[in-house]
């Protein structure tokens, strides 16, 4: 049975929308649009693109082959993803052109970049005025809190160093069904190629997950268990083709699976402020609650409590101690007279 379609997302001239507009009518509705126009003089629009429309992978290897990347093997599932290689770009893009030259092999999309800590001299974008109010990667960029010696060090992915991330992947590259970090907002600009997104209102994310509410479908495509995810067949979705310099906005708890229509860049950034910290919040107690439930039988230990934050931090990327500080001195910052804790 084929996913029931009760949507479709609106494209929008973003030049021609002012940020109080996109404030209202989307952010404070918490509704996701494609945004036209914004990309008109981004630098990897041209460095990154061959005269063909197609990904630049000699300009990738010859500029930053020796950067090392998360790859994701879109024929592996493990656990809740997919599965994680490690491997350099030049690496990538051998493989990438391997497969190219021989019509088939494994499917790898290299995702989660931090392209601009990476390379901060080089601008390859400027964020759209739209997205700019970034409570999170202005945190992260001003307080430096992964130059801490104590909490951070370059292989520790519990204390992330900024949201901000470039995908690459051919044609038939995906990403599984999932809702974003944090229960944050995310914006996705697609430097070149074409995505194909599906999306679930946050009214509904009950009907992918099982009885008990602690495994969601992986791939709505495949052959989803009634027995395991009955609510599945009910669910209404909302689809969009994002083209060529497009951005898309994705609103806070909107479960969403992509699919790679074409050799496809994107620049991609996770954040929140105000209008959505409500969700970041509440997903970050009600995770805290279930990490302490798993080891209600350790409650009289010592270090019960770091217990909690350890788990905490592996299932969302940030312990409640580093979120609530952290929202603090954004609120603190931010409005002068506000505090979450």
């Amino acid at each position: 049975m084929g996913l029931k379609i009760g949507g479709r997302i609106e494209k929008v001239n973003g030049r021609e929308l002012t940020y109080s507009e996109f404030a209202e009518k989307y952010m404070s509705q918490n509704q996701p649009v494609v945004l036209t126009g914004l990309m008109d003089d981004w630098r990897a629009c041209k460095d990154w693109v061959s005269p063909n429309g197609k990904p630049n992978l000699h300009y990738f290897s010859t500029h930053f082959g020796k950067s090392e990347v998360q790859v994701a093997d879109c024929g592996t599932r493990e656990f809740t993803d997919q599965k994680r290689i490690e491997m350099t770009v030049s690496e990538f893009v051998d493989h990438w052109l391997r497969d190219c030259a021989a019509g088939g092999g494994s499917l790898l999309y290299l995702k989660d970049w931090h392209f601009v800590k990476e390379y901060p001299e080089y601008i390859a974008y400027r964020t759209p005025m739209d997205f700019s109010d970034d409570w999170l990667n202005f945190y992260l960029d001003k307080f430096r809190m992964h130059n801490d010696p104590d909490t951070y060090s370059e292989r520790n992915e519990i204390s992330c160093s900024d949201y901000r991330f470039v995908y690459m992947g051919s044609k038939g590259t995906w990403t599984p069904l999932h809702a974003d970090v944090f229960r944050s907002y995310s914006w996705s600009a697609n430097v070149c190629g074409k995505k194909q997104w599906y999306f679930l209102p946050p009214s509904q994310p009950h009907l992918v997950f099982d009885r008990n509410m602690k495994s969601s479908v992986y791939d709505i495509f495949a052959d989803v268990s009634q027995s395991k995810f009955p609510g599945f067949e009910k669910a209404i979705w909302w689809e969009c083709t994002q083209e060529e310099n497009e951005v898309i906005f994705v609103p806070s708890g909107w479960y969403h699976q992509v699919h790679n229509l074409e050799d496809t860049i994107s620049i991609n950034h996770n954040w929140f402020n105000g209008y959505n910290l409500s969700w970041v919040w509440d997903l970050l107690l009600k995770d805290y609650n279930e990490a302490s439930e798993y080891i209600e039988d350790l409650k009289g230990c010592d270090d019960f409590e770091e217990l909690c934050q350890r788990n905490l931090a592996a299932n969302t990327g940030l312990p409640l101690i580093k979120s609530s500080s952290m929202f603090s001195e954004i609120m603190v910052g931010s409005w002068g007279m506000y505090s979450i804790v």
